[in-house]
């Protein structure tokens, strides 16, 4: 059985408040920084620390309903946790949200990225001239694919935090990536 897993089972299963402490402390220094990450990629820095603790809290005050069995049941109810705490966020800012991402924040998170999976210079020219043919022509395409293919929201979680049914976010973000493809051509 996973370390993790077994932290979680000795957590649920202790009565006493300061071992139940000791467990969650410990189950913290594993799931922090990958979920600090995750976060981090998807919330603009003035609010992703307050996202963090709130992912954190929620963890641990539904640690008890917990019912996996394995690791990788626990990573997924862990980033669902973190993705419902991140549509939260961007509910609450919903103003701000309106705004496109600065071109400048946009490739900050790229740069970020290509320190685990480097882009190749076509590949970065490429999406240099994507980016900014779609932000000059439709500003609201760039946030649809952003939550899609960049921070991983299927169809529904896009659909909820953009206020429209299943089907409008799915043919949406479709008519996006068209886009793309013909300011590609």
């Amino acid at each position: 059985m996973d370390e993790l897993v077994k932290l979680v089972r000795s957590y649920r299963l202790t009565n006493g408040l300061t071992d139940r402490a000791q467990f969650a402390e410990a189950i913290f220094r594993v799931i922090e920084p990958e979920l600090t990450l995750f976060v981090f990629k998807a919330v603009r820095p003035p609010f992703a620390d307050d996202v963090v603790q709130e992912v954190l809290k929620a963890i641990v005050t539904s640690l008890g309903s917990f019912s996996g069995a394995t690791g990788k049941e626990l990573w997924a109810w862990c980033y669902r946790i973190a993705r419902n705490k991140i549509n939260d966020q961007y509910r609450a800012q919903a103003n701000d949200r309106l705004q496109p991402m600065a071109p400048e924040d946009l490739w900050g998170l790229v740069d970020s990225s290509a320190e685990t999976a480097p882009l190749a210079t076509g590949e970065r020219l490429d999406l240099e001239y994507a980016m900014k043919l779609l932000a000059d022509s439709k500003p609201e395409c760039g946030e649809y694919l952003w939550k899609h293919y960049v921070l991983g929201l299927d169809y529904g979680e896009v659909a909820e935090e953009q206020n429209v049914n299943y089907d409008a976010a799915r043919m949406k973000i479709g008519r996006c990536l068209e886009e793309v493809r013909k300011l590609i051509a």
